[in-house]
């Protein structure tokens, strides 16, 4: 398989996989080789689950070849930021003291679980700044894995906290990565990776199973290659859950189809942010 349908979005490799071009099997063998070759040179990965990874490919082209099909991530390959719990793997939130399956949680965070309920296979914990920057850092190398690096330029850092994911996007190493974000965690590494992130609003996205930095301000959202890749992801990963306190109880759906002509809609904004804080551009 050629490395340029690593760089394909996930609405491309959806059409390949109902077409029967590409099996997921082959597309999570693809990545996994990626994330195992290149993942170490960017600084943006911490556990290939490759086990995983392969019976969840498996199961996919069984269903597939049977005609369930269930969405638009079926057989799509990803990796989840180091602060979510994927069951059977470390989840070290890129801190030293959890490094080497110091801490494995029993359970699938609530993100891992509603993707794999929509067929999606996950192939890498991806790396994170320690704690999620929790204990603040100066420097870009704050996580055991060393700092991220932009694919762009190696001599960049590819920005925090979600270093891994947007790297990974970036690097063609997945498909599509999740992340988080308390205040730029999101948005800043694909800013600096040329990737589309999208932080949604607080308690659309469960954080059941992930690491909380603060509770009033945290969010989970995907980092992709497109804003209608970040539209299937966010609409498999949102709805309410019980399990978070802060959960607004409320889905997400992607349906472009419906959505109002540019031309009718009406945008308001403040005068004073153009006129004062703006740069000229």
């Amino acid at each position: 398989m050629s490395d340029d349908l690593a760089f394909s979005s996930v609405v491309e490799l959806g059409r390949l996989l109902r077409a029967r071009k590409v099996s997921a099997t082959e597309l999570a063998t693809l990545f996994l080789d990626r994330l195992e070759r290149l993942g170490p040179a960017y600084g943006a990965v911490i556990t290939v689950t490759r086990d995983r990874a392969l019976a969840e490919a498996a199961r996919a082209d069984r269903e597939i070849r049977r005609g369930r099909w269930r969405g638009p991530l079926h057989g799509i390959p990803y990796g989840v930021k180091d602060l979510l719990s994927a069951q059977g793997y470390p989840t070290t939130w890129g801190a030293a003291p959890y490094r080497g399956g110091a801490q494995s949680l029993d359970e699938d965070a609530t993100v891992v679980a509603r993707l794999t309920a929509a067929g999606a296979v996950l192939c890498a914990k991806l790396a994170m700044v320690e704690l999620a920057g929790g204990m603040g850092y100066n420097q870009a190398n704050a996580s055991f894995t060393g700092p991220g690096k932009t694919p762009w330029n190696p001599g960049y850092w590819s920005g925090g906290s979600s270093s891994g994911p947007g790297a990974a996007v970036a690097a063609g190493l997945v498909p599509f990565a999740i992340g988080s974000e308390t205040s730029g965690s999101i948005l800043t590494p694909a800013a600096y990776c040329g990737v589309t992130g999208l932080r949604p609003t607080y308690g659309l996205v469960s954080r059941h199973g992930a690491m909380a930095l603060s509770w009033t301000m945290d969010k989970i959202g995907p980092i992709c290659r497109s804003a209608e890749d970040c539209g299937l992801v966010l609409q498999a990963i949102a709805g309410g859950d019980t399990e978070d306190p802060g959960s607004v109880g409320k889905g997400f759906n992607y349906s472009p189809q419906f959505a109002r002509k540019p031309q009718d809609i009406t945008v308001g904004y403040a005068m004073v942010d153009f006129s004062e804080w703006a740069e000229p551009s």
